[in-house]
């Protein structure tokens, strides 16, 4: 399928300040990184107030296709404190791999370890720098307590070439990551990672957008109204993001 030339970048690396550059490094050495001030107070509310409704709509766990939703979650696809150092990481060539939102009950218990991708990973790469393939971004809406079930990662075990081990035994080295609203975190989608019980009586709530190299297969198809519509008119890089170049 013919495709616009002007959407693929004439660059495919970034250049970067210093401090990107010290992101990206711990980023590639532990396999996740918190973003400060990614979104404003006011985003926090607007997208709280949009997954409520979408949560009251559907009486649903789980949201797919978020940006179909509501068009109050569309300034996700390409947020600028994220969008710029998900390129830093993978480069200009970026795809969305999926946008959900998931609501956890109080009570919910906890998750297994699992990683996103099915596939192994071997320890010295692959040749043409496709690791990390994938990276997840999680903008929790509300502050994240050893309550109400906390992301629970271990850093560096994105590189393990090996599953993680099932149900959810405890790591020495794990880290429980007490994000707050307005806060994001960035994990790669290899890394072993699981949400923790909801303890507390309160919901949890989150939006995750998930990026990759724009070579891979996306698990949404972004075909719905206002995706479409997007693709069809939105700048270079959101066409790029929607699957406007469908085939390599």
């Amino acid at each position: 399928m013919p495709y616009d030339a002007a959407i693929v970048p004439a660059q495919l690396n970034p250049e970067l300040t210093p401090d990107l550059e010290r992101e990206v490094r711990f980023f590639m050495k532990w396999g996740y990184l918190v973003v400060e001030n990614a979104i404003t107070p006011e985003q926090v509310a607007l997208l709280r107030d949009a997954l409520d409704e979408t949560f009251t709509r559907t009486k649903s766990q789980f949201t797919h296709q978020l940006l179909e939703e509501d068009e109050r979650f569309a300034f996700l696809l390409d947020h600028p404190p994220i969008f710029t150092r998900i390129q830093a990481i993978l480069g200009n060539c970026v795809q969305l791999h999926s946008a959900t939102a998931r609501v956890t009950e109080p009570g919910a218990p906890d998750q297994s370890w699992h990683r996103d991708g099915p596939w192994p990973v071997d320890p010295d790469g692959t040749p043409y720098g496709s690791i990390p393939g994938q990276i997840n971004c999680g903008y929790y809406l509300d502050e994240l307590t050893m309550q109400n079930g906390p992301i629970v990662i271990v850093p560096g075990s994105q590189r393990a070439p090996f599953k993680p081990p099932e149900g959810h035994p405890r790591f020495p080295d794990e880290k429980f990551v007490l994000a707050k609203p307005g806060q994001a975190v960035l994990f790669n989608g290899w890394l072993y990672h699981r949400g923790a019980a909801n303890k507390s009586d309160m919901r949890r709530r989150v939006c995750l957008m998930c990026y990759q190299n724009a070579w891979m297969k996306s698990r949404e198809s972004f075909d719905g109204p206002r995706m479409t519509k997007l693709r069809e008119n939105g700048t270079p890089a959101q066409k790029l993001l929607l699957g406007g170049v469908a085939q390599w």
